[in-house]
């Protein structure tokens, strides 16, 4: 009988935990936040480590909860050290300001009073967020979803919200910034898991043992992570000037050359179109084009009717089109049929001659080597040269923003232009030497790294640590004489 009673007090209790607070934690020892910040050359993909934090409402009752979530400011990577340092000591100045500290005091505007299990709630959190030394109100319009597996309840929340650098005195070196907005706009999704209810606790310790299966995890164990991703709003692009179209619409060759310059022929992170890549005029004369620009790739011209593509590896010029959008245009599943017929149809249309011959020189990928003195040319010819071989892309109101000196590491340079093992780029495609020189790349990389006058992140010098030394020598008793 006493067994029944207590069978009967957990079910009810069970019954009334939704409606009581629960603390909801985020077990974060190896948990990683992922952030994207919009830059001049590429996106700047980065990660982080070090997050904690609880949550603390009722299923039935979640407007009234709350929060507080830490994020290590210290702890963010970005491949490359010497870009992970500048941001950790010059935009963070995470030696000051170790964390970042996001308090949530309540929820408005729910969509419905109680979380029910699979299905979506959405609401504002509303708190204040402090950064750099500085804290400010905040609203987080989120989505929750709550789950139960294996006697264990979940809570999946995932929002977006912009933060303002300026309002948190956050320094933008101004020749850096001057590329780049003022907002940082953040979206996440974060896991948080449940203890049991305070009453089931008690009743459970006063009459049986816990079972280990359903309980809550102990503290320590590790929870799913949570993902941040951080885009830096840059300024409005410059309106670009409409291509004049040299077939119809209404044919196929005027639907290709109107994808050639779409840029949602490719994936949605990146923003590459074919003419980003590609001229399509005869560069029998030379690779300039009318603004005096030199494209990555070799021309397209001529090219719709060659034996076969890629070294081969392709037998169609569909398919040829296909391995474009895959692998530069970063598009898994490739590009529809009637897209890659189009486009295949506008470039037999720019190829005069039925028997064209093999090209070997575009995309050359076994020559990607490295250079010996990346710094080691000449700035004023790499100014220049920047001009022809980078504007293309690199310039106000273009697919990605001005260069600017004194920015970049000449390594990283070097192995985002030649594609070499290790490079982090999503949009910028590889230019090979048949078309940028070892040399003209030399003076370029001299120009972009700048001097100490031009850099614009000014490193702490390292302590120089003395080497250890041995047991000081001591010289062998003089002998009495």
């Amino acid at each position: 009988m006493r067994f029944r009673l207590l069978a009967l007090s957990l079910l009810l209790l069970g019954l009334r935990a939704s409606a009581e607070p629960r603390v909801w934690t985020l077990l974060k020892p190896s948990a990683r936040i992922r952030f994207t910040v919009e830059a001049p050359l590429d996106a700047i993909h980065g990660a982080s480590t070090g997050l904690a934090g609880t949550l603390t409402f009722a299923e039935d009752a979640w407007a009234g909860g709350g929060g507080r979530i830490r994020i290590d400011l210290g702890g963010f990577t970005t491949g490359l050290s010497l870009r992970d340092e500048d941001l950790r000591e010059q935009f963070f100045q995470a030696d000051k300001f170790p964390e970042a500290t996001l308090i949530l005091t309540g929820l408005e505007r729910v969509s419905t009073s109680a979380l029910t299990a699979e299905a979506d709630a959405q609401a504002d959190a509303v708190g204040t967020l402090s950064l750099h030394g500085q804290t400010h109100p905040t609203r987080i319009p989120i989505t929750a979803r709550l789950s139960e597996a294996g006697g264990q309840r979940s809570l999946q929340v995932r929002g977006t919200f912009d933060v303002t650098l300026a309002d948190y005195g956050i320094p933008r070196p101004a020749r850096l910034f001057l590329k780049l907005g003022a907002v940082a706009r953040v979206s996440f999704e974060a896991t948080f898991q449940a203890s049991a209810p305070a009453s089931v606790s008690q009743a459970v310790a006063a009459g049986a043992p816990a079972r280990a299966q359903g309980a809550a995890p102990a503290p320590g164990t590790l929870g799913p992570p949570l993902s941040l991703n951080v885009v830096v709003a840059r300024r409005p692009k410059t309106a670009a000037r409409a291509p004049a179209w040299d077939f119809a619409l209404t044919s196929a060759e005027g639907r290709g050359e109107r994808l050639f310059h779409d840029p949602s022929v490719g994936s949605e992170v990146n923003a590459n179109t074919c003419w980003s890549c590609h001229n399509v005029r005869d560069e029998r004369t030379g690779f300039f084009d009318t603004a005096g620009h030199v494209k990555s790739n070799s021309t397209l011209w001529d090219s719709g009717r060659r034996p076969t593509y890629w070294r081969g590896f392709a037998e169609t010029l569909e398919k040829a089109i296909d391995i474009c959008v895959r692998k530069f245009m970063l598009k898994p599943g490739g590009a529809p049929p009637e897209q890659l017929a189009d486009l295949a149809t506008y470039l037999r249309r720019i190829s005069p001659d039925a028997q064209a011959a093999e090209d070997y020189a575009p995309i050359v990928l076994g020559r990607q080597t490295a250079i010996d003195r990346p710094s080691g040319g000449n700035a004023e010819r790499g100014a220049l040269l920047t001009e022809r071989f980078c504007a293309s892309c690199h310039a106000e109101g273009a697919l990605r923003p001005p260069l600017t000196p004194g920015l970049y590491e000449a390594d990283y340079l070097v192995k985002r232009v030649r594609w070499i093992p290790g490079h982090d780029a999503k949009q910028m495609p590889p230019m090979g030497m048949d078309r940028l020189r070892d040399a003209e790349l030399r003076d370029i990389v001299t120009y972009l790294v700048g001097d100490d006058a031009t850099r614009i992140f000014r490193r702490k010098p390292k302590p120089v640590v003395a080497p250890r030394s041995e047991a000081p020598h001591r010289a062998p008793p003089v002998a009495a004489r």
